[in-house]
This record gives structure tokens, sequence and C-alpha cells, in this order.
């Protein structure tokens, strides 16, 4: 009896992934190939592997412990959260940030292949995508009606609609924001207290964020301009009563953006450290939600 061999292949799905994880899932799963997603549990095991914890950031480890959780796959895909270029200040300087899936090889070693794709879906991707389908499919034909039928799907995903102003017996209405990666609607919840009600830059589109980040500075990488757009649209917003800026206080980077921030809103932010946020588990499992 014949048995085919699937390929496996893993996702980092912590770092950005409502952006562009469900499209390259998608076709992944349209080439024949199994998608597998890092199991909360095996990457809490594996932050006790000494590389670990040599990585500057929480979110790094744990994308670290993730690509170790999914080393008996065939390949690990691994999001570029900004595109390449030379240069900048910031979060440029960081190569976990400019450059995440050279920086998880470098400190990794050995393993299965770190394959990156674009975090953005507003980059041209039909290089990238038909590189990776004919890896995965090795028929000319079928990668191109994969392909075609991806096609139309490599957009954006829709954000949800921003909701008005409760009332004040409601309490306080706090943005949360930072890095992408940090300023998601789990870390929100860790973020604000029982009386406040909280929003933050995950109910934008990070085109417009990024844009306006660069009225500020036009140098800034895309994650960078991002956190700073939004706190520059939070901070005009008479719907908004504080902005609560969450940083990894173990990245240089984010004690660069806290700086950043505290020009743009002087008054009305308020700096955490993730670190101090909730319980340890609770907090690594709300980073490793699918965000």
């Amino acid at each position: 009896m014949l048995r085919f061999y699937v390929v496996r292949v893993g996702f980092l799905t912590h770092l950005m992934w409502d952006r562009y994880g469900p499209f390259w899932a998608s076709m992944v799963l349209a080439a024949g190939a199994e998608v597998v997603r890092p199991d909360p549990d095996a990457v809490l095991e594996r932050l006790t592997d000494p590389r670990v914890g040599d990585v500057a950031g929480v979110a790094f480890r744990l994308a670290f412990a993730a690509t170790l959780a999914l080393e008996e796959n065939d390949l690990i895909v691994v999001p570029r959260l900004n595109p390449e270029r030379d240069g900048g200040p910031g979060g440029a300087q960081d190569p976990w940030i400019g450059d995440l899936p050279a920086a998880l090889a470098r400190a990794r070693g050995a393993g299965p292949t770190l394959w990156p794709v674009a975090a953005d879906l507003t980059l041209p991707l039909e290089t990238a995508a038909v590189s990776l389908l004919a890896h995965l499919v090795h028929e000319p034909a079928k990668v191109r009606r994969i392909w075609a039928q991806h096609r139309a799907a490599a957009r954006p995903p829709r954000r949800a609609p921003v909701e008005g102003r409760v009332r004040p017996s409601e309490g306080r209405t706090v943005a949360v924001v930072g890095q992408p990666w940090l300023a998601t609607p789990d870390v929100a919840r860790l973020a604000t207290g029982p009386t406040e009600r909280p929003t933050g830059p995950y109910a934008f589109d990070p085109a417009e964020l990024r844009a306006e980040g660069r009225r500020f500075d036009a140098r800034l990488i895309d994650t960078d301009a991002e956190a700073l757009g939004a706190i520059r649209r939070f901070g005009r917003s008479a719907g908004v009563d504080v902005l609560r800026l969450v940083v990894d206080g173990g990245s240089g980077s984010d004690a660069w953006l806290a700086r950043r921030a505290e020009v743009l809103a002087p008054r009305r932010l308020e700096v955490v450290d993730l670190r101090t946020l909730g319980a340890p588990e609770a907090r690594l499992r709300a980073l490793l939600t699918e965000a």
C-alpha cells in the first residue's frame, strides 16, 4: 500500500498573525501541506532553553521558543515585521525587529528551514507566494493555479470599527498602545483595571497609523511608525481619557519608543512595563494569543 508523505509547515502565530497568517496558511493548505500552530504549553516549556534566555524582549524570546517547539516540522513560516531597509532610528537598530527571520536563524543554528514572508499584505506578494508554493508542490501548473485562486485574498484584513466613548459612569477609556505585538486586545485587558474600558490601535488600519507616525518622523520603520501614529491619533481624541504605553523593559528599542511617545503626548501618557502586568504565566499566554 502506497503512503504519501505530507509536508508539515509550522507558523509563528503570536506576532501580527491576523495580518498575514490566514492568507499564507490557506495557500499552504491548498498546496496539500499541513499547517501546524505552536502549542502554547510546548512554547512555555522551551523558554528554559539557555539560548532563549539570551534574547532581549519577551515577545522575541517567545518567538525563539516557538521555533524550538515547531522543530519537528519541515519548515517554519516566520513573518518579516518590517520591510527590508538600511538604517533608521528606533526599532531599525534591533535585529529582532528589523529582520526577525535572520535573527532567529542566527540564534537557533541547525533546524528546519525558516521561511520568511511579509506580514504586510499591501506589499507585492506574487514572487514570494510562488516561491513558497513551488517549494511545496513541485508542479508549475498547480503552483500557478493555486496562486490564481488566492491572488484576490492577498490584501490586509478589514478592521472592526472603533466603538464610541462610554458614559462617565462606565469608567475611563484607556487607549493601550505600543508595538503591534504588545498593543493587542489580550495585553490591553491585562493593562487596564476593572473600571477602565480598553481600546487600542488594533481597531485601525495599520497603513493609516504608519502614515500618521511618519508625519512625526519620516525615517521611522513600519512598526515604530504604527506605534507612534496610534499615539498621535489617540492623543487628539476626545473619546480617550488616558494613553497607556506598554513597553518591554528589557528592550532598548522600547525605551527609545517611550521617549518619542512622551514628546507626542506629554500630559496624557502613562508608561507601564509589560513585566509588571498580571501573573507571569497569564502574561506569557496573553502574548501567545494569535495576534
